[in-house]
């Protein structure tokens, strides 16, 4: 094709036709600037398309990521209930009714449950290795950006849940040691002490004792309704992610 054009080009200038070898080269300009153009525009259609490849992947797994903090969530709201039960329990040896024998028992069988806690954090892998590899602009949906940084960059350790951690370690801390008599040395160790006598444990006239528990309960409570926002959040975005989904 090439050897074609140089041959009409030289044709028109040996028979002096000037001006039809002006119109002649202006069309091959524009051949050439069409050819450019049609490279250009199938160059962009590839990047668009693996851009739109990307966004796909991308917000699948952060679909499949939010899924998972959902069931998390729902774990942590399970024993929340569980645990609520064993404070009520634990309560109960304030009960002027009671020996110290019977409140050793409700404390002995609360004791594992109530030592413990949960907490919710969200898998976050996907999310960074976007911000990793600066691809988040893929997500063309920009309300969609929004929600997806204020779920993954809120401090979820934080507030209502690292004030439960701190209560719940206080407890443990302050009031569990009262429970370490002789009888549970004994007991618990094989060890003949000199500890006190589970006759002489107070707690359950300590008002300060009385009052982590109920700050505990309380602390749960909200921990459930700060969660509760958070699966509404991740409904959320699970039905924008959807609408985006190809």
């Amino acid at each position: 094709m090439p050897t074609i054009f140089r041959k009409l080009r030289k044709s028109l200038l040996t028979k002096n036709k000037f001006s039809k070898y002006l119109f002649y080269a202006a069309g091959e300009i524009v051949l050439v600037v069409i050819g450019i153009l049609l490279a250009l525009q199938i160059n962009t259609c590839n990047n668009q398309k693996i851009q739109r490849n990307k966004e796909q992947f991308y917000l699948q797994e952060i679909k499949s990521s939010l899924v998972q903090d959902s069931l998390a969530i729902h774990v942590v709201l399970d024993f929340n209930r569980e645990k609520q039960a064993t404070i009520s329990d634990m309560m109960g040896i304030f009960a002027d009714t009671l020996n110290n024998q019977q409140r050793y028992a409700i404390f002995d069988a609360a004791t594992d449950v109530f030592v413990d806690y949960r907490l919710f954090e969200p898998s976050t892998t996907t999310f960074n290795n976007m911000l990793a590899a600066e691809t988040i602009t893929v997500i063309r949906d920009n309300g969609l950006k929004k929600l997806l940084t204020n779920y993954y960059e809120y401090p979820y350790s934080e507030g209502i849940q690292e004030r439960l951690v701190q209560m719940n370690r206080k407890v443990v801390d302050e009031a569990f040691p009262e429970f370490f008599t002789k009888e549970f040395a004994k007991a618990k160790l094989n060890l003949e002490t000199e500890l006190k006598s589970i006759q002489n444990v107070e707690l359950h006239k300590n008002p300060v004792f009385l009052s982590d528990l109920y700050g505990i309960s309380y602390l749960m409570t909200m921990q459930d309704s700060f969660l509760g926002k958070t699966l509404s959040d991740i409904n959320k975005l699970i039905t924008t992610i959807d609408q985006n989904l190809e």
